[in-house]
């Protein structure tokens, strides 16, 4: 009767008695009707089946297998049925939980299904190789490859290589399983295998780990290339050490010649700032050729500092003036003013690169300027 006129409330409310006396009946309803019915309210019925009352299981292959019409032919995100799919799967058929786990990824954030739920599920059933799959979606990989060595060395492998920014954890796990190896299975061959594998492992990484009776026969083709490795990153140190002198050296001559580098200047010559005459007052010029009155240079340069160092040049200022008044002028307060305003050129040095995405004409005076080109 529900078949001939499928009102969705009456299959809401008649599906749980269906569902504990003809199951496949039931879901083959469900799947007839599509996207009618909401499978969230559906798993009251679900829940209703009795895995042993029908021969095979076949009860509890119905709901499994709407389950999985939901979620592979619906789409369904919905996390309480797939919650309700692992539970099917961990308690009936546990040979399909991992290809589902698979398919899912080891993404926690879009996964559909609760990864604490999960992990509770396949712990209770025992299901190591699930939970190693969802220890390692949880990002607690030294629990994944913890669990992994008891289940089988290549899986706890795999899983030591997930951490992709972590390199101190990634060699950790790699010597818990070359520790497993040497320690548990007697295999030393085997361990000395990994510093093939693993790019992280050196020799003396992993030589605690052997027994004292072992003989160098087992590892001298691994020392043998551990020693060529150090050789030649002690070549490498010194070719870098050699760069890093004759880059000294050739600082050390610039800054020699630099101290006898001089200028020439002419009467003619204008500061760069006011255009006036250069030789009228006390003035910088710096190797670009860019010449400035002292007082033009602070003027141009106070704008781009900062108000603590603005306030510090200020104060020299005014000391170098009352000293200049009494007519003992401290050098020490002269080349900390110079220190601050004269070590580079202010039209071509740091200072105006970092000035490069400042506009030419200030907010607050843009008006002004604009009337004054009508």
């Amino acid at each position: 009767m529900i078949k001939k006129q499928p009102d969705i409330d009456w299959v809401y409310k008649f599906s749980p008695i269906l569902m504990q006396n003809i199951p496949k009946q039931t879901v083959d309803l469900w799947i007839e009707l599509g996207r009618k019915p909401d499978p969230k309210k559906l798993i009251p019925a679900l829940v209703q089946y009795d895995p042993f009352k029908f021969n095979n299981k076949t009860q509890g292959n119905e709901a499994a297998r709407y389950l999985e019409f939901a979620i592979k032919t619906l789409e369904n995100r919905d996390q309480a049925i797939h919650n309700y799919l692992l539970l099917v799967y961990t308690k009936l058929y546990p040979n399909k939980l991992m290809n589902y786990l698979e398919q899912q990824g080891q993404d926690a954030e879009h996964v559909c299904y609760d990864v604490k739920y999960a992990l509770r599920l396949c712990l209770e059933h025992d299901l190591k190789e699930a939970c190693v799959h969802i220890y390692t979606t949880m990002a607690l990989y030294e629990e994944a490859v913890e669990l992994a060595l008891q289940v089988d060395v290549e899986l706890a492998k795999k899983n030591a290589d997930m951490p992709q920014d972590d390199e101190e954890l990634k060699k950790k796990l790699w010597l818990r399983i070359a520790r497993h190896v040497v320690e548990k299975q007697r295999d030393i061959k085997r361990a000395m295998e990994f510093l093939q594998e693993s790019d992280l492992l050196k020799i003396e990484d992993i030589l605690p780990f052997f027994p004292d009776f072992v003989t160098i026969d087992h590892f001298k083709d691994a020392i043998c290339t551990s020693l060529q490795e150090y050789n030649k990153h002690i070549e490498s140190l010194q070719e870098d050490m050699n760069e890093a002198t004759e880059s000294a050296k050739s600082i050390r001559t610039e800054i020699h010649n630099f101290r006898n580098k001089f200028a020439f200047i002419q009467s003619q010559d204008k500061c760069c700032v006011c255009h006036f005459a250069l030789l009228t007052r006390s003035f910088y010029v710096f190797p670009c050729m860019h010449k400035f009155h002292t007082d033009c240079l602070i003027n141009e340069l106070l704008p781009h500092l900062s108000i603590s160092k603005r306030n510090q040049v200020e104060d020299l200022q005014r000391t170098l003036t009352n000293e200049a008044t009494s007519g003992r002028i401290n050098q020490a307060t002269k080349i900390e003013l110079e220190d601050m305003v004269a070590s580079e050129c202010v039209y071509c040095g740091e200072m105006m690169i970092r000035s490069i995405d400042q506009p030419f004409v200030d907010v607050s005076d843009y008006q002004t300027e604009m009337n004054g080109w009508l």
